[in-house]
């Protein structure tokens, strides 16, 4: 009896694992692009800052954005997951690019759109953030960030891996 019970929960496992295998394609088929997020901060034109300000602590989330567009609109839904800070709130935002290093990317900025979100009691949180695609648009991206009452510099920061086409 116990052999078959190891049996049948490797069995359950591979078939659970098959499942999730074909929601993957399924997404991507769908046209929709998968971008992690990773502890990097960017200026507006999404290059990399070299020389990042100092951080009150290293960035411990682990994120991912699904970006697609559905018709003039770019969509990113954001998933965040912050174990050690639950009930935490974020600023996420939605830029799109090309445009200058020296303009700004904030909210309330043309071509950018922001939403926030609060994790649970777990740490996670999921929120959807769409904007109208403005001609001349190649791709966008997001960036994820705890505000830090005291400084300027944002507390705790994220952003995408790679521009995603739209």
């Amino acid at each position: 009896m116990t052999r078959w019970g190891t049996r049948s929960t490797a069995l359950i496992g591979a078939v659970l694992c098959a499942a999730a295998t074909w929601e993957i394609p399924a997404a991507v088929a769908d046209g929709a692009t998968t971008v992690v997020l990773d502890w990097r901060m960017r200026r507006c034109d999404f290059s990399a800052v070299t020389t990042t300000p100092m951080v009150p602590r290293t960035g411990l989330a682990t994120g991912t954005v699904l970006v697609r567009s559905t018709g003039s609109n770019a969509v990113a839904e954001v998933h965040l997951v912050d174990p050690p800070e639950p009930g935490t709130h974020f600023d996420v935002g939605l830029i799109q690019e090309p445009r200058p290093a020296a303009g700004g990317c904030g909210p309330g900025d043309p071509g950018t759109a922001f939403a926030g979100l609060d994790t649970d009691a777990a740490g996670s949180g999921t929120v959807t953030v769409q904007d109208a695609i403005r001609p001349g648009t190649k791709g966008v991206w997001v960036i994820v960030e705890r505000p830090d009452p005291h400084s300027q510099t944002p507390a705790e920061f994220y952003t995408s891996e790679f521009l995603a086409p739209v």
